[in-house]
């Protein structure tokens, strides 16, 4: 790469700040990890493995949850928005790290995606704002993390369809700062959800109450 800054941020800022951002996030599920597991009293009906299966492939099976049946484009929604945010995150790492594989189809593809991230995120943010209960259990950091990721799916977007200097930096400057600051704010929320799974589905499979058609 001929451009200084643009390999630099790129690539060495990217290092940088994906080193704190694990450094960051060590720091938080550590204490988690060192937490005593619930005691389980009840006997063994079923299989914890298959429980914790399951507790994670019921995302993809909306079919299986009350909320989603009663509200697809809710589910859909859901769907869209962090799918294009699986996308953008990965061009983060693909674009430095892999970049023989970074071809004009692949490009488009992720930046289908991710403009989708932007479409749903609108809606997202506009919903928190017209709807009088979200707003009353809504923080300031409720409104800057939806406005601060639209601008990173956005950014993602321009630089995976364009390609241009300008658009490239500051997707990875913003990537960068992004990573320093998600540890710091709800966005950090995700780590819990893999816990949360993981507890759910070791007590509910050793339970018997997810049955092995449930998969």
């Amino acid at each position: 790469m001929k451009d200084p800054f643009l390999h630099f941020v790129t690539f060495e800022l990217r290092i940088i700040a994906l080193v704190l951002f694990g450094l960051l996030y060590a720091l938080k599920i550590y204490p988690l990890l060192k937490l005593p597991w619930p005691k389980e009293v009840a006997p063994r009906r079923g299989r914890e493995k298959l429980g914790v299966a399951y507790a994670f492939a019921w995302l993809f099976s909306p079919w299986s949850m009350s909320s989603s049946t009663q509200h697809w484009g809710r589910w859909l929604e859901f769907a869209v928005y962090h799918l294009g945010a699986g996308a953008a995150i990965l061009a983060t790492l693909t674009i430095p790290f892999a970049p023989a594989i970074m071809t004009r189809p692949v490009d488009v593809t992720l930046a289908i995606l991710v403009a989708g991230a932007v479409g749903t995120g609108v809606i997202k943010l506009w919903r928190r704002i017209a709807s009088r209960n979200l707003r009353a259990i809504s923080t300031p950091d409720d409104y800057f993390s939806l406005a601060a990721a639209e601008v990173f799916f956005l950014l993602a977007t321009m630089a995976l369809l364009t390609r241009a200097r300008g658009w490239m930096i500051a997707f990875f400057l913003v990537t960068a700062i992004f990573e320093i600051y998600a540890p710091f704010s709800k966005i950090s929320h995700y780590p819990y959800w893999f816990f949360a799974r993981v507890f759910f589905g070791l007590r509910y499979g050793r339970r018997g109450v997810i049955a092995s058609k449930g998969l």
